[in-house]
C-alpha cells in the first residue's frame, strides 16, 4: 500500500496533538523515556524540530538557532508546540516540494519525501514519550504505527544504538501490539513508567 508522506505526517501530528495538549506547566520537570531529558527538554526539541523541518521545506539553509534555540510559553507550553506544528504542516504541503532535497540540521541534504517520513516516525515516538511521561494513555494509531515500523525497518542500523537519533532496539514478540513493537524498534522500553503522581 502506498501512503503519501505528506498525508502520513499530517495524520501523525493530528493523532498525537491531543496527547501534547494535556501537558501542564507543572509537569515540565518530569523525567521522560529519553535518557537525560525532562519533559521541558523534550517539548523544546519537538518545537525546534517542527520549526527546523518547516524552514527546510521553505528551502532555507539549516540554521542551528532555528532548530535548537526554543523558548516555551511557561504558562501554556502547548501553545508554543501547536504553533510550530501548524508551520510544518503548512510548509510540507507545498505542491512542488517533492522535487527538492531539503537541508536537515545534522543530516545534510535529504529528498523531501524522505524527510517527511523521518519527521512522522520521530513524532510517533515523541507522542508516545509525552504520553508515558504525563501518565496518559500511550496507545497510538495502529495503522500509522504499522506504516511507521515499515519505514523505520528500512533505515540503516547506524541510526540505532547510540541514542542519536534512536537507542538500541528493544526486542518484542511479534504478538505485541504494533505501537509497542514500533517503540521497541525505536529504542523505547514499552514498560517504562512515569514519575508523575
Amino acid at each position: 500500500m502506498r501512503v503519501d508522506p505528506r498525508e502520513f505526517d499530517r495524520r501523525v501530528l493530528e493523532s498525537i496533538d491531543p496527547i501534547v495538549a494535556q501537558i501542564r506547566p507543572g509537569q515540565l520537570h518530569l523525567p521522560t523515556p529519553c535518557p537525560g531529558w525532562q519533559l521541558g527538554d523534550l517539548l523544546r526539541h519537538m518545537v525546534g524540530q517542527h520549526r527546523g523541518f518547516a524552514a527546510a521545506a521553505r528551502l532555507e539553509p539549516a540554521d542551528p538557532a532555528v532548530w535548537e534555540q526554543v523558548t516555551l510559553d511557561e504558562d501554556d507550553p502547548y501553545a508554543t508546540y501547536r504553533e510550530a506544528a501548524a508551520l510544518v504542516v503548512r510548509d510540507f504541503a507545498r505542491p512542488d516540494l517533492a522535487d527538492h532535497r531539503l537541508e536537515i540540521f545534522g543530516y545534510g541534504l535529504i529528498p523531501a519525501l524522505g524527510t517527511m517520513r523521518m519527521h512522522a516516525v520521530d513524532y510517533l515516538a515523541h507522542g508516545w514519550d509525552v504520553a508515558k511521561t504525563i501518565g496518559v494513555d500511550s496507545t497510538l494509531d495502529g495503522e500509522l504505527c504499522e506504516h511507521g515500523l515499515r519505514i523505520a525497518q528500512r533505515w540503516p542500523e547506524s541510526s540505532f544504538g547510540s541514542g542519536d537519533p534512536f537507542g538500541a532496539h528493544v526486542p518484542l514478540p511479534d504478538t505485541a501490539p504494533v505501537d509497542q513493537r514500533l517503540m521497541g524498534y525505536l529504542g523505547r522500553d514499552p514498560q517504562w513508567r512515569t514519575a508523575a503522581p
